[in-house]
């Protein structure tokens, strides 16, 4: 597995990364905060990336935003910080595991292993989440424009769905699509 390390200090990383190597896994980038880890991810294309920091601050929180805002990957953070504080807002840019004062490197693969699969589930009901919101959107198109034909062509609710229908069938289309084409451009039924 490639993974990149971002960490405040080297030598508080250094176990950890040797960790990583001998269980197989690739570092394909050791940065600090100050250095765009963001951009790295991008190009480089991870499968996780590790953030080793003492405390949880606004540059840790930064650099963890834009990863997620880029590159969605996950984030394993590993910190002596063990505020609530700290931990809330870690997820909220979010970390995929939040690891507080390990020091058995051993357990690098089972905690990755737990971020990975935490990360695929979270990005699968962001998936679910943005389809049901642009169902719901659909819908609310289509009752507007259900309601425009229904004035203009003086159709039933169900003649004007099935106009809708037709219309998005043979366009191969979205009924959303249709729906706003009829919206922006009502006169087009007369």
């Amino acid at each position: 597995m490639d993974l990149i390390f971002v960490a405040d200090s080297p030598a508080r990383s250094q176990l950890l990364v040797n960790a990583a190597a001998r269980a197989g896994h690739r570092v394909i980038r050791h940065t600090g905060f100050s250095d765009e880890a963001s951009e790295y991810v991008a190009t480089m294309r991870p499968q996780a990336v590790i953030f080793v920091s003492d405390e949880i601050d606004r540059n840790v929180l930064r650099e963890m935003r834009a990863v997620t805002e880029k590159s969605p990957t996950p984030i394993l953070v590993f910190t002596h910080d063990a505020s609530d504080a700290a931990i809330d807002e870690s997820v909220k840019a979010g970390a995929s595991a939040y690891i507080v004062d390990c020091h058995d490197a051993s357990r690098l693969n089972s905690l990755l292993r737990v971020s990975l699969t935490r990360f695929a589930e979270q990005q699968k009901l962001t998936a679910q989440l943005e389809r049901t919101r642009l169902a719901l959107q659909d819908r609310k198109i289509v009752e507007k424009a259900k309601g425009l034909i229904m004035q203009q062509k003086h159709l039933s609710e169900d003649q004007a769905y099935r106009t809708i229908r037709k219309l998005a069938m043979d366009q191969n289309r979205r009924l959303g699509e249709i729906a706003e084409l009829i919206i922006a451009a009502p006169d087009v039924l007369a």
